[in-house]
This record gives C-alpha cells, structure tokens and sequence, in this order.
C-alpha cells in the first residue's frame, strides 16, 4: 500500500530525512516512534505530498506521489485523511458543520445524505448527540474524536495522524488510541502514526518504526522493538 525508497530531506543544510525507506501493508496500523526532532512530523507531510523530498520516491497505491503535479496532487488528498496534533476544527461551526463541510466541498450528496452521513461518523467515535455543540464546548479528548471522525468521513484509504495522543491525560490517550486502532479496522483504513507515546503506540499497532536523525533504526513489533540492541530503542522504550 506505501512504499517509501530512500527518502532524503533537508532544511538549510539541516539533513532532517537521510534515507528513510519502509513499506506498509494495506489495512495495517504502524507507527512511528523517535524524540523531537527526529523528522516524524516531516514525513506525514510527505505522505500527504504537502513537502517534496531533495530525493527519494513514496509510492501510494502504485501511484509515485513525488511525480504528481498539483492538481494531480489535490485529488490524491482527497483519499487521505489528516489527523492534526491541534484537532484543527473550525472554532466558529459546529461538529456537525465541521464534518459536513468537507462533504459539501468534495461530494454531491443532497443536504439529507449529508446529515446521515454525519451522524453516521459521529456515532462511529462516540459522539452522537454533539452534532449541535461547538469544538470550545468539547474536552480536548471529545475534539480528537471529532476530527477523526472529518479525518476519515470522505472515504480516506490512508489515515495520517500526528501526535493524536498529545495534550491528553493517559486515560484519554489510551481511548482516543483505541478509537483509531478500532475505527481503522472497520474501515479497512491504512493508518500512519507519530508518536512519542510507547505504551499506546505498542497497544494498537501492528508495527511500531523508530526514527532517530532522520533514520529508521529499528521495526516491527513490540517484542522485536523491546528486543532491540540499538541505544536510543532501549532508552526510549525502557
């Protein structure tokens, strides 16, 4: 499903991805563990086609994403769905505009199916009933909900998802978590994560990367990661 060959990128001179090549499976969760710094956040903004590598080729559904032009590009992020570390929802519509919008932008659905729609996706995270309220009226738990929910409610064959647990206590971590594990299995969805999150990163992944200077240092699953001979691996994860 994702193929990433050999990935470089640099900011000023600044190496930020030296390299970095791995593969996805259709309907896996993986995610990507590494301290600040390390090109995480980088590298969902190559997924999504937002930044170009110096070098490299990601290949999404057999297509070469670094060789769309930008209008090729825009129709390819209709099929992703973006997680924000903030939640990012418009702070002056309600849940329920928030997750028509993009309905109303990218579909022909009738004002009815777009409603249906709506409450369908709410009641997958939980939140039925929040379709009036405002995203200040919402716990920052209830707002990941919510723009997981947007994330997801075009049909998005890949779900990138930055840092989802962060800003959470841990029982909210470990649901909103949960959430994305279940609601990716559902839909058949293949989800990308970043986090410096261990514990709920090994919980609802199928695999686990650890990137460390731009570099994936260490795969796979948690008994292959806790088992790893690497310094950084062994620090990070305890």
């Amino acid at each position: 499903m994702i193929r990433v060959e050999e990935l470089h990128k640099s900011f000023n001179g600044q190496s930020v991805l030296d390299g970095v090549s791995f593969s996805i499976e259709r309907g896996e969760v993986v995610t990507f563990l590494g301290l600040s710094g390390t090109g995480k956040s980088v590298l969902l903004l190559h997924l999504i086609g937002l930044l170009s590598p110096d070098r490299g080729r990601i290949v999404i559904d057999g297509t070469d994403i670094t060789r769309l032009s930008e209008r090729e590009l825009l129709a390819f992020r209709r099929q992703v769905g973006y997680l924000f570390q903030e939640s990012a929802l418009y702070d002056f519509m309600t849940v329920e505009d928030n997750l028509a919008f993009p309905l109303e932008e990218h579909t022909d659905l009738s004002d009815a199916q777009r409603r249906d729609k709506v409450r369908e996706y709410l009641a997958m995270v939980d939140m039925e009933g929040a379709g009036g309220r405002y995203p200040s009226e919402l716990s920052g738990g209830m707002r990941k909900r919510v723009a997981l929910a947007r994330a997801l409610i075009l049909g998005a064959k890949v779900l990138l998802c930055d840092e989802p647990t962060s800003g959470l206590d841990p029982v909210r971590s470990r649901d909103i978590s949960v959430v994305i594990r279940d609601l990716s299995r559902r839909t058949g969805t293949t989800t990308v994560i970043t986090s410096h999150d261990v514990a709920n990163s090994f919980r609802i992944s199928d695999r686990v990367f650890v990137l460390d200077k731009g570099r994936v240092v260490a795969q796979g699953t948690e008994d292959d990661i806790r088992g790893s001979q690497v310094e950084l691996v062994r620090e990070l994860v305890g």
